[in-house]
């Protein structure tokens, strides 16, 4: 058997797929051995342009780089249909409301050089309880003034009577 095949025909071919579509029409009259025959020609010429393909070596053998099919494939179920908005949704569309992205539970620690969680136990929020100095922000510091400035006028007032 010949690896090299003459077709009257050219086969239509979808590499992507690796089909080989035969558009020639065949007679009623066909023998079994004639179908088998031309079955073998026809997946013959599509192995022959399968090897003319790009190739990549792996661990496992050649692996072929096939390119996308050009025949469009019928689903088993169809698409589904899209969810209706909600309620919330609509109101947030309208109103500009951008759901909130959610940080990941672990935090990479530069200090230990491992991942450890955001919150609880052992984690990144606990870092500052073990320090014995910590540097004081603004905002504490302007509460701090301002709950030491009532407690003054509290004094005031309780001498007063």
């Amino acid at each position: 058997m010949s690896v090299h095949v003459e077709k009257e025909l050219p086969l239509e071919l979808d590499l992507g797929n690796m089909c080989a579509f035969d558009i020639a029409p065949v007679s009623k009259g066909i023998k079994e051995e004639q179908l088998r025959a031309l079955a073998r020609d026809n997946a013959q010429v599509l192995i022959n342009q399968m090897f003319s393909l790009p190739t990549e070596s792996t661990k496992d053998g050649l692996l072929l780089l096939l390119p996308d099919g050009t025949t469009p494939l019928p689903r088993a179920k169809p698409l589904p249909k899209p969810k209706p908005e909600t309620r919330w949704q609509k109101f947030a569309r309208i109103k500009g409301i951008a759901p909130k992205k959610r940080e990941g539970k672990l935090v990479y620690d530069e200090a230990s050089g491992e991942w450890v969680p955001r919150w609880g136990y052992g984690g990144k929020n606990k870092a500052l309880d073990n320090q014995w100095l910590v540097e004081e922000g603004e905002k504490e510091a302007h509460e701090k003034i301002q709950k030491l400035k009532k407690q003054g006028k509290k004094i005031k007032r309780s001498r007063r009577h």
